[in-house]
């Protein structure tokens, strides 16, 4: 073997053993980047697709994501907007497999927000619990809870016990 073949087998060896080190290093990347993506990521970068909803009372809701935030989404309908907490989702069908990081703003965003924004509408508006649903006219939201009143009668619902909640476009 001359000096030149000797070469060419050490670039080549080289060469081979590089490709191998870095499929190794984009394989582990591609794990790590994978324990970040969150569920809120998902949502985010699914707006405006359609999906399915299982809820963990057993309930299925069907629409397109409108918004998400960290621990919250809009489900849009036709006439309605649904607002779901995440920790009352089981499954959802239909997202992208590709992640949106949240901004900022996105991941600060608290539903009670969005909760507050469904009061100014003055709608009747739909609450289910895990064992309940109630319909009345949100008066206040509070840190922990929601009152509602319908013909009269005023309840407090803990933010906690909310799965969702429906407000008429």
């Amino acid at each position: 073997m001359d000096h030149d073949e000797f070469l060419d087998d050490l670039a080549a060896d080289f060469a081979a053993k590089l490709r191998v080190q870095r499929q190794v290093e984009a394989t582990e990347l591609a794990a790590a980047d994978a324990t970040e993506v969150t569920l809120s990521g998902r949502l985010l970068a699914s707006v405006d697709a359609a999906v399915e909803i299982q809820l963990i009372n057993g309930e299925s809701l069907r629409g397109k994501v409108a918004e998400a935030a960290a621990n919250w989404l809009i489900l849009r309908l036709l006439r309605m907007d649904i607002f779901i907490w995440q920790r009352a989702i089981e499954v959802v069908s239909g997202l992208g497999p590709a992640p949106q990081w949240p901004t900022l703003v996105e991941s600060r965003i608290p539903g009670t927000v969005k909760l507050r924004e469904f009061a100014a509408t003055r709608r009747e508006i739909q609450f289910t619990t895990r064992n309940q649903t109630m319909k009345g006219y949100i008066e206040r939201v509070g840190a922990d809870f929601v009152d509602i009143v319908d013909h009269g009668r005023r309840e407090a619902i803990t933010l906690a016990a909310l799965l969702y909640v429906s407000c008429p476009r």
